[in-house]
């Protein structure tokens, strides 16, 4: 749960009125069915037990025990007795992760509306649920969902601010940088996927390291996730992106790059 926040933004709303329902007296049937068909989590005294326990991995961290919550959550969430149940509990474990896209594509896209962007931010996320990209997964499950939000809602930023709604099947607006208006500051990420890319071109940047870069940089996936992905820990990958920021601090230098105002901003010291 957001602890120590003061903020009063439609999903910490949410997240407080899903608390109190599940801490009324009619959840308890719905509480007893669940823990009655699962030994996993009937171990948890309560359903908040859970919430709680999964947040102290962190929401989007990557862990065996959460995978195995997590995916018993999902399995439950398909059976029609105790949906609306794992629903709301599966709510209030991706707050975070909600609350956090929200805010970043905020901060990206100023002009979005606030409660607009947390609405879409949620239905992705319970649209998301359903699906069998997600249904399938056996790991990684919190990191799944966090790209997944990042990717769509980002996606969905781009076109709310050209003033066109998102078309099914059109090309990600998100690599389609020659279209981009490039004088606005919302469009940095775009335009720093445009210099990685440029950089990986001229051989300054490997494959593997540009996907790093933007799995940090622009997708917002952290140390530990990308450490659990590749095997290495945290801090060897924290160093690995140092040296990488340096590398490209110096190249956004140069004089032949554009926009190297912009591209320097995201690289902090």
């Amino acid at each position: 749960m957001i602890t120590g926040s003061n903020c009063h933004c439609l999903v910490c709303r949410l997240e407080a009125s899903l608390i109190a329902e599940l801490e009324q007296e009619s959840a308890g049937r719905e509480c007893g069915l669940l823990a009655a068909s699962s030994r996993v989590l009937a171990s948890f005294p309560s359903p908040l037990d859970l919430v709680r326990e999964l947040h102290t991995h962190d929401d989007a961290n990557v862990s065996t025990s959460s995978d195995a919550l997590l995916l018993e959550l999902l399995k439950q969430h398909a059976s029609a007795p105790t949906r609306s149940l794992c629903q709301r509990l599966l709510l209030l474990v991706f707050i975070p992760t909600i609350h956090r896209t929200a805010s970043h594509v905020r901060a990206v896209f100023p002009t979005l509306a606030h409660d607009d962007a947390a609405q879409h931010v949620v239905c992705v996320f319970l649209e998301f649920l359903g699906s069998p990209e997600l249904q399938t997964r056996r790991s990684h499950l919190a990191f799944a969902v966090a790209r997944k939000l990042r990717r769509q809602v980002f996606r969905w930023a781009i076109h709310e601010s050209r003033g066109a709604a998102p078309e099914e099947g059109a090309a990600d607006p998100i690599t389609d940088v020659e279209e981009a208006p490039r004088e606005e500051p919302q469009y940095a990420e775009v335009f720093l996927r445009q210099f990685l890319d440029n950089c990986q071109k001229m051989g300054s940047l490997t494959l593997e390291e540009r996907d790093l870069l933007v799995r940090f940089k622009i997708e917002g996936v952290t140390h530990q996730e990308l450490a659990g992905r590749n095997g290495n820990s945290a801090q060897g990958v924290r160093h690995r992106i140092r040296r990488l920021l340096n590398r490209l601090r110096s190249l956004a230098h140069e004089s032949r790059w554009q926009h190297a105002p912009e591209q320097l901003e995201l690289f902090p010291r």
